[in-house]
């Protein structure tokens, strides 16, 4: 078969394999060793520590794509999708932290990595199966034009060594038609998968730049600070009505942490985020003023 430097760690000898130390943890194995702890803590409703989990696993620099072949760009690849994951829990996790700027940024960044992984490898991907489909049409047209003399070589019992050296070849052919589908089925997953990641961004990016303008319109809008939003946040926390329309507790907590990052200085949120986490206790409900009853003319 026409071979293809590609993954070679399948062709390594099994001992050699077995001498080898073992390779530390992938971006990709990490992020799925720390994913069920993040999904606790957003459950629980504990979404600074979620964050903090998740922005662990984002390294200082991204990788460099390594263009040299086929067999790097797949590792590539492969290193990319591992960091856009890592990404889209960071996204996540600030998002319900009320780290919303955080959150655009971290949507932003894994867009545009997976779009440099889907350019990097579409030209030479899509020139790999031209090379693989062609190889594939080959091996059929070969086996086509002598299907009755290889179904002849297959009905003997005994061959002799050039009908054995026929039948051989046409083994190659078959197995070579195999082979080439199979390669041009996996250079077409990767591209399908690394467009569709790529894409997939685009309505996490979109979402959190309308929750920020939405807010900014707010503030801007506030008669009584126009543009200010720490008087924008006091209002808002003093007003009974914003928390309840948040609906659930997970609702409430996701508004009240949004608050506490545009205002960390805020003892009025930080109340509220106590009373619904149950460390303190709600102010009790102050009593309405008794109607003064006008004079009897």
């Amino acid at each position: 078969m026409r071979t293809l430097a590609l993954l070679p760690a399948l062709l390594f000898p099994a001992a050699l394999v077995a001498q080898a130390p073992a390779p530390a943890l992938s971006l990709g194995d990490r992020v799925k060793a720390e994913r069920p702890a993040v999904d606790k803590l957003m459950a629980d409703l504990h979404y600074p520590e979620a964050l903090k989990r998740a922005e662990s696993l984002l390294p200082p620099t991204k990788p460099a794509f390594d263009k040299t072949n086929n067999q790097t760009l797949v590792q590539s690849a492969v290193a990319y999708m591992d960091l856009c994951q890592a990404y889209r829990m960071a996204v996540e996790t600030a998002d319900a932290a009320g780290s919303w700027e955080k959150a655009l940024e971290y949507a932003k960044t894994a867009k545009a990595l997976s779009a440099e992984s889907y350019a990097a490898i579409k030209d030479p991907f899509s020139q790999t199966m031209v090379y693989y489909t062609q190889a594939e049409a080959r091996a059929k047209q070969v086996l086509e034009e002598n299907d009755a003399r290889i179904k002849d070589l297959k009905g003997k019992s005994v061959l002799d060594a050039g009908e054995r050296q026929e039948l051989d070849l046409a083994l190659s052919e078959e197995k070579e038609l195999v082979e080439d589908a199979k390669w041009v089925k996996f250079f077409q997953t990767y591209l399908d998968v690394i467009k569709r990641e790529s894409e997939s961004y685009d309505p996490l990016v979109k979402v959190m730049e309308e929750k920020l303008k939405g807010e900014a319109d707010q503030v801007a809008d506030y008669k009584a600070g126009k543009g200010d939003k720490l008087k924008w946040v006091e209002a808002v926390v003093s007003s009974p009505a914003y928390l309840e329309a948040q609906g659930d507790k997970a609702g409430k907590a996701r508004f009240l942490y949004r608050l506490a990052v545009l205002d960390p200085e805020s003892r009025k949120v930080q109340q509220q985020l106590d009373v619904l986490f149950g460390r303190v206790s709600a102010a009790p409900a102050k009593p309405a003023k008794p109607v003064k009853k006008g004079k009897k003319g």
